[in-house]
């Protein structure tokens, strides 16, 4: 919602006008101007709606974060900036899990904030949908995610705890090695075949089996990726990610799944894969999905799963 009198035009970085992840077109979303974390008066250009929003560096030429809100845009993004407004601690890790992120990137490069938002009148899980499929085409555009999304952090930063446990986070000691977080991005999923293909997006899935512990039992060890799928008819009702997939689909196993029969599917990936990568290829699967679809997978966001 705009104020009765309308603010100066919140300024843009006309270097960047061809990235198409900037433009105020991007996936045929109607994009507010970009406007300043600091901005005094322009901030009145994000909208008082539920919906999607993005926060990028000034001058830089990629995105920090992607994320929904079922609350009003103004309101998530206005509290993330008063989040970020001390300089000396980084924020908790709750209520909002991207704001020590951000406050690590900007103490170490000097970062300023920029912030974009689209109103989406849709369900909880058609917001957490679209989130998703704007990760995986940003992803697919630029070949890493950004550096704030699936849990990844600045390497020579620890990140705060929540307030209950109290631990704040910060600079690492140079004798400290590295947060795995901040390790690279995995390069994006190619979107080979469609959902359900055996090669689908460049993967080899195993042949469905009934989601018994019997069968599960023989699932190989290891980090991975496994769909849940209709037993019927083979429609992808969910899709996952684990460190331990063999351990996570017995747990799979013993829900109702609204008293459908359910197969499953998977891909070891390996012994060990940091849990970032495994989200961002989860990511990948899901957002080729809507991309074929235009939903989710049925029990995707569902809070049960």
């Amino acid at each position: 919602m705009s104020p009765e009198t309308e603010p100066n035009e919140p300024s843009t970085t006309e270097n960047f006008d061809d990235l198409y992840y900037f433009s105020e077109f991007w996936q045929d979303l109607p994009w507010s101007p970009w406007v300043p974390f600091d901005a005094p008066k322009e901030f009145w250009y994000i909208p008082n709606e539920p919906g999607i929003y993005r926060i990028r560096p000034v001058g830089k030429e990629f995105l920090m974060y992607v994320s929904e809100t079922n609350r009003t845009l103004h309101q998530r993004l206005n509290e993330l900036r008063q989040n970020l407004r001390r300089t000396d601690l980084m924020p908790w890790n709750d209520p909002d899990t991207s704001a020590a992120a951000l406050w690590a990137w900007r103490d170490a490069e000097g970062f300023a904030y920029e912030c974009s938002a689209a109103p989406l009148d849709a369900s909880p899980a058609g917001r957490r949908a679209m989130e998703s499929f704007l990760l995986y085409q940003y992803r697919q555009e630029v070949g890493e995610s950004p550096l704030c999304n699936f849990g990844r952090f600045h390497p020579r930063y620890r990140k705060s705890t929540n307030k209950k446990e109290n631990l704040r986070g910060g600079k690492l000691k140079e004798d400290h090695k590295d947060n795995p977080a901040g390790w690279p991005s995995i390069p994006p999923l190619p979107p080979v075949g469609k959902p359900g293909d055996e090669n689908w997006m460049d993967l080899e899935w195993t042949e469905g089996k009934t989601l018994t512990a019997e069968n599960i039992e023989n699932v190989a060890p290891g980090a991975g990726l496994y769909l849940l799928m209709d037993a019927g008819t083979d429609e992808i009702l969910y899709i996952g990610q684990s460190e331990d997939c063999r351990k996570r689909l017995l747990g799979h196993s013993r829900k109702e799944w609204d008293e459908r029969g359910i197969r499953f599917s998977y891909q070891i990936l390996g012994e060990r894969v940091l849990l970032h990568n495994l989200r961002e290829l989860e990511n990948d699967l899901i957002g080729n999905f809507f991309e074929n679809s235009r939903k989710s997978p049925e029990f995707q966001f569902r809070a049960s799963t």
